[in-house]
Formats: C-alpha cells, sequence, structure tokens
C-alpha cells in the first residue's frame, strides 16, 4: 500500500471549506426570509429546502459507490473500495437528515409524521436499511481484500435501493401523501424553484467537502493499520 497522502494545496482546501460556509449560510436564510410560505403548512413548509437538496444527495451516494465498486472489480485497487465505502458514508449520513427532518414536514402537511401507505417513505427507510446493513457486513470482515469484494457486491443492492426510492413517485401507484417530483411541477413559484436550486448546489458542495475530507481520513486509518500489523 502507498503510504502517501495526497493533499491539495492548503490554500485550496482552505477556499473550498469557505466556500462550503458561505454557501450554506446563504442558502438557510434566504430558505427561512424569501420564498412565501404555502398558507396550508405554515413556516413549517420552509423545511422542504433543506429535505429535497439533502435527499437528493443520498440518493447520489449509493450510486457513485456502484460506480467505484465496478472500477474496483476490474482494477482491484483498494483506492476504489475506499472511495465507494466514503460515497455510502455520506449518504447514510444524508439519509438520517432525510428521516429527521421528513417526519416534521409531514406532520405539519399530512397531520401525522409517518405515513405508512407512502412508497417514497417506506422506499427511503429499506435504503436506509441496506445502507445499515453494508457497513455491518463490512465491519464483520476480518481480512481487508474479502472486505472490499463483499463491499462491491452490497454497493450493488444500495445502489439499486437508491434507484427504487428514486422511482418509487414515478413508477409506483403511490396511495400516500408524499407529492411528486419536484421535478415535474410546472407550477411551483419561481421564488421557491430559485431557493430549492441553491439549496441543493450548497448540499452538494457540502458533500463534496465531507467526500474529500472523509477519503483522506480512511486512507490515514488504513495506514495506521497497516504499520501497526507490522511492527507486531
Amino acid at each position: 500500500m502507498e503510504r502517501k497522502i495526497k493533499l491539495i494545496h492548503p490554500a485550496l482546501d482552505f477556499a473550498f471549506y469557505i466556500i462550503v460556509c458561505i454557501s450554506l449560510v446563504i442558502a438557510v436564510f434566504v430558505s427561512i426570509l424569501y420564498p412565501n410560505v404555502i398558507l396550508e403548512q405554515g413556516l413549517s413548509h420552509r423545511i422542504f429546502y433543506l429535505h429535497v437538496p439533502v435527499a437528493w444527495v443520498a440518493l447520489y451516494g449509493p450510486l457513485l459507490s456502484f460506480v467505484f465498486s465496478l472500477i474496483y472489480f476490474f482494477k482491484k485497487d483498494l483506492l476504489w473500495d475506499r472511495l465507494a465505502f466514503t460515497a455510502n458514508q455520506l449518504a447514510f449520513l444524508f439519509a438520517l437528515g432525510v428521516l429527521f427532518s421528513g417526519p416534521i414536514w409531514a406532520y405539519s402537511a399530512w397531520g401525522v409524521p409517518w405515513d405508512k401507505t407512502d412508497a417514497r417513505l417506506q422506499s427511503f427507510f429499506i435504503l436506509c436499511l441496506s445502507l445499515l446493513s453494508y457497513f455491518i457486513f463490512r465491519y464483520l470482515v476480518p481480512s481487508r481484500k474479502k472486505k472490499a469484494i463483499l463491499s462491491a457486491y452490497l454497493s450493488v443492492l444500495c445502489a439499486l435501493s437508491a434507484v427504487l426510492t428514486w422511482g418509487a413517485i414515478r413508477w409506483i401507484e403511490n396511495p400516500g401523501n408524499h407529492p411528486g417530483s419536484v421535478l415535474g411541477k410546472g407550477g411551483m413559484d419561481s421564488d421557491m424553484k430559485q431557493t430549492m436550486w441553491l439549496g441543493v448546489l450548497a448540499y452538494h458542495f457540502l458533500f463534496l467537502f465531507l467526500f474529500f475530507l472523509s477519503n483522506r481520513n480512511e486512507k490515514i486509518h488504513e495506514i495506521k493499520n497497516q504499520l501497526r500489523s507490522e511492527l507486531n
């Protein structure tokens, strides 16, 4: 294993950090102050501008992990396994954000925090369980190479779960209360659209920043473990 940690210039690191912080602050304040309030839901509707962007990022993570896993199958380089693991880590983190923000919005909109008949909610919960299973099985396998191979197969299942979650309100007859795709809603006011896309941009910046940071941290842990095994 290569024992070098390749870092970009510290100034670029700092600049990216500043961009993430500024974009998130702007996105939060704009979501609170700018768009009109939906009368039926009141101020609680503003959680939409957190919930939707975070959900998008949570669905991208498993797909990225799937791509990295496919590359690992061909190249057998543990770098790609580490990237796949990092992507699923962040997907699970953002998925927890969805499960936290969703019931708050649902309670104000539907009167119940969780609609058991809603296809999107149930499919998202299954995605979270798939990601959790990925981490559990990965933890239980001691061999580094076997861990990478098993994780690659599990990444396929997590990606499939993410695709089904994305398609739940498009392909499945949905008896629940969850609204349809925001991209298909031509009636969304311009202030709501602008605020939503600003949030999407800000949380994608956050995802990228955390991705680079987490991957770097995993690389450091791998080197530490290898050195510890050599010393023992």
